[in-house]
């Protein structure tokens, strides 16, 4: 466990040493995710999936703040839809102009976490983000959750619709086109469920690790893990919904691992050193629960010569000097 902690050590002061560097390569890779998953499911705008594009948009983001992301990534979504065509179009911005309302209202900040929820369905662990927000977000953070799910069954409903939507030789109107989509989106149980189970579990690390229990945070995560688990049970029971079981379990359990891992490396503490302080002032009386946080420096080591090594010039005036004195003994005798 120390070599673990001496790592993280070493890793923490190498990016503290490095952050300049460090953090633009990081917001180019998030944003050349989003881009690379968003061509994928709905790459209609030729001219958005070229390369030259796809690079030139990250390299730009990632001298901006985290923010600007978001931004593009809605800039890249319409593009997207505006060549399917405009109902889609409209439909989108409807959207984001809901979640922008309501997010910037109650959290505003993390707005990016409704673009990276595709990339982690994408990649297979999409519970990863619900665990990761209960760790560091607010109370409020289930909000960007629930409306990265509803983009992602968004996306994942336009690019089943695509051919009814850009057909013009389809004889339906905009109103038919508006109500295919909608009913999509309104019969897709399944995302209702993933939306709920991402709210809970949300709610539920925040809530378990702002508790003053010992080992809180570590309980959150394993909490929020096997409920995700019971409400997919629960759910796919109740609402006779195909759910890939298999998915869900697995993805649960490394989404927990990494959470774990995310966890161990912004805050480590000693549990069995916590310490209960009380005091008071004039007016109130303070109970205070102190936890230190494990520290651990990096050996320095340091070799010693027992029987350090003359230099060669240095044993050639010895050797000259003794040859010198028997010379001068000759001589005397």
């Amino acid at each position: 466990m120390d070599k673990v902690l001496v790592i993280r050590q070493r890793l923490k002061e190498f990016y503290g040493r490095f952050d300049l560097y460090i953090l633009p390569v990081l917001k180019f890779v998030t944003m050349l995710s989003i881009l690379l998953v968003m061509n994928s499911m709905i790459g209609y705008r030729e001219f958005l999936t070229k390369w030259m594009i796809v690079v030139l948009v990250p390299l730009i983001c990632c001298l901006l703040p985290w923010g600007a992301m978001t931004f593009a990534s809605a800039a890249f979504l319409l593009g997207h839809l505006s060549a399917l065509s405009w109902e889609a179009t409209v439909l989108a911005c409807a959207f984001l102009f809901l979640a922008a309302m309501v997010h910037y209202l109650f959290l505003p900040g993390y707005s990016l976490v409704i673009a990276l929820i595709p990339v982690a369905f994408v990649l297979k662990i999409p519970y990863v983000v619900p665990l990761i927000l209960g760790l560091i977000g607010g109370a409020t953070s289930f909000i960007p959750a629930g409306f990265g799910v509803f983009a992602y069954y968004f996306l994942t409903c336009i690019q089943k619709n695509a051919g009814f939507l850009a057909d013009s030789t389809v004889s339906a109107d905009s109103l038919q086109r508006f109500t295919q989509v909608m009913t999509a989106l309104k019969d897709n149980s399944l995302m209702f469920l993933t939306a709920a189970a991402f709210c809970i579990m949300t709610l539920l690390v925040y809530g378990i690790r702002k508790l003053s229990a010992d080992y809180a945070p570590y309980i959150a995560l394993a909490v929020g893990g096997i409920a995700n688990i019971l409400i997919f049970l629960a759910g796919g029971f109740m609402l006779n919904v195909s759910i890939p079981y298999v998915n869900v379990f697995v993805g649960s359990l490394v989404s927990i691992i990494f959470a774990f891992l995310v966890l161990f490396w912004v805050v480590t503490v000693d549990y069995s050193r916590t310490e209960y302080i009380q005091y008071e002032d004039d007016e109130y009386v303070y109970y205070v629960k102190a936890i230190p946080k494990i520290t651990v420096t990096r050996p320095d080591v340091k070799v010693q010569e027992i029987n350090p090594r003359v230099e060669d010039d240095s044993n050639q005036e010895i050797q000259e000097a003794l040859e010198m004195l028997d010379s001068m003994e000759k001589e005397e005798e």
